[in-house]
């Protein structure tokens, strides 16, 4: 990836942000987020993290492990954090790293069908940006289109999908900045590297 096509799709998914918003800069490196049992809210890291430092981190009480992925698309960011419109993104340490609020996760909805998608309603406010060129999947439903955001495509022949759905890909002429419902419909596939589509969005 060259750095001018990236610095060209940063400067225009922060034209979309508001004041107190975050830039993500961590690309689609390895990052992981933890739960906080107390607040039912998610914490991102704001710098890329190894899958050994993910597997041996102990954390305080209250606090578990989500996961640890790469996102599926080149920049993104947070305009704030969930139920704190006008306010900057919340921030906190974890274990001497820095971390966002991104996400308030809703009561999920399991699989119907045996390594099916975990269906989640997610609180956030979330915007993603994609360089010109990409192959993107996106996961076709009656009701919208959702986009790839965790993850890569090399096993999506895999995935079981939901009843309905089925998945297409687009190619970006231009570089594609998005910004996710709020709150946001997101389908997880955790069995081999998590997956996620997230949406409905309206495509380019």
């Amino acid at each position: 990836m060259s750095s001018l096509p990236l610095a060209v799709l940063e400067q225009q998914l922060s034209a979309q942000l508001i004041e107190g918003a975050y830039l993500v800069t961590t690309g689609r490196e390895l990052v992981m987020e933890v739960f906080d049992a107390a607040t039912g809210l998610v914490w991102m890291s704001t710098v890329p993290v190894t899958a050994e430092y993910f597997h041996n981190l102990a954390l305080d009480e209250g606090l578990s492990k989500v996961g640890i992925a790469s996102a599926s698309m080149d920049s993104a960011g947070f305009q704030c954090s969930p139920g704190r419109e006008g306010e900057a993104v919340l921030t906190r340490e974890i274990d001497g790293k820095s971390y966002i609020n991104v996400a308030r996760p809703m009561a999920p909805k399991m699989p119907t069908k045996q390594d099916g998608p975990i269906e989640i309603e997610v609180d956030k406010h979330h915007v993603l940006g994609f360089e010109a060129g990409r192959t993107l999947a996106i996961l076709r439903l009656p009701e919208g289109d959702f986009v790839e955001v965790v993850g890569d495509n090399d096993q999506d022949d895999a995935l079981v999908l939901p009843d309905g759905a089925e998945l297409i890909t687009i190619e970006l002429a231009a570089p594609w900045v998005v910004a996710l419902p709020a709150p946001t419909r997101a389908f997880f596939w955790m069995e081999q590297g998590m997956r996620s589509f997230q949406g409905p969005v309206r495509l380019p």
